[in-house]
């Protein structure tokens, strides 16, 4: 990641963003082709210290375009059209009057058609985090191959029977069909082992269901050769460490810019006989850090 900053005036209002945006420590504020209505907003929460990375890759062509769904009556913008939340699906939460960089995770518990979507209290730390009516929230969800995100207001914080909250049903939804196969750009530590039983610390900056991009300081193979990729996931406070096996796909030198890039080969690889169980954590994983805003 290459940040640098840009003015407050340097960025579109009303139209999608043509990049993402980022605090100075490199946590995404805003996703490329998010919508900012005023500049207020930004003065407001962010103090002017606005980054975007000049070495990001343009988005690719197959990804269809933002839909910004409004102006129909409330039980028609929630869930969006063709859009079928389940019951139980992870929700990522942003209060927008605390700590803007931050995202926590609930669950779907239902909705009332035209009156109030219902979302368990977030846990942090062990810890439900305390939530107020009037509060101010942003909510990305993906289900099933779309990622939608919306902004909206606690209606009503409920401690019994158990702990939840009615989200207002809000007043536009935007909404984007995923990739058939979606990457989200990580930032994992890796270990990259052959055949040979040569070993690299390796680094994984980008990852899909079917394959992964590294970067590692040392030649570990060519074109078609074997490796086992080893690392530490965390997804909704689930922890686990994935040992996948995989075949080099391409090997070049580390794009300009990046971590590592300039002592580090670039290495595409994709994932050989993958278990169910290995394939559900490696979605779990992408799709919370696409619903996080980084798509790669």
């Amino acid at each position: 990641m290459n940040l640098q900053a840009v003015t407050i005036d340097d960025v579109p209002i009303g139209m999608p963003l043509p990049w993402q945006l980022y605090d100075r420590y490199g946590y995404t504020l805003f996703a490329r082709g998010e919508i900012i209505a005023h500049r207020q907003l930004l003065k407001n929460l962010l103090a002017g210290e606005l980054f975007r990375d000049v070495d990001a890759l343009p988005p690719a062509k197959d990804v269809p375009e933002w839909v910004e769904h409004k102006d129909l009556p409330p039980a028609e913008i929630f869930p969006p059209h063709d859009i079928r939340p389940q019951i139980g699906e992870r929700v990522l939460l942003r209060l927008l009057g605390r700590d803007f960089q931050a995202y926590q995770h609930a669950s779907l518990i239902g909705y009332i058609k035209g009156q109030s979507i219902l979302i368990t209290t977030p846990v942090d730390a062990g810890q439900r985090i305390m939530l107020t009516d009037g509060e101010q929230v942003e909510a990305r969800m993906v289900s099933g191959s779309n990622i939608y995100v919306f902004q909206s207001m606690i209606l009503r914080v409920c401690i019994s029977p158990s702990h939840y909250f009615h989200l207002a049903y809000p007043a536009r939804v935007r909404a984007q069909k995923l990739r058939s196969s979606p990457w989200a750009r990580v930032d994992l530590s890796a270990a990259a082992s052959n055949p040979q039983g040569a070993q690299e610390v390796a680094r994984i900056v980008n990852l899909s269901l079917g394959g992964a991009q590294l970067h590692i300081p040392g030649a570990l193979g060519r074109k078609n050769d074997a490796l086992r990729i080893t690392f530490h996931v965390s997804v909704a406070g689930l922890e686990t460490t994935l040992a996948l096996d995989a075949s080099i796909q391409h090997v070049r030198p580390a794009r300009s810019g990046q971590d590592w890039a300039q002592q580090s080969l670039e290495y595409g690889v994709e994932f050989r006989g993958l278990s169910t169980q290995d394939a559900l954590w490696l979605r779990s994983l992408v799709y919370q850090r696409i619903a996080e805003g980084y798509p790669a």
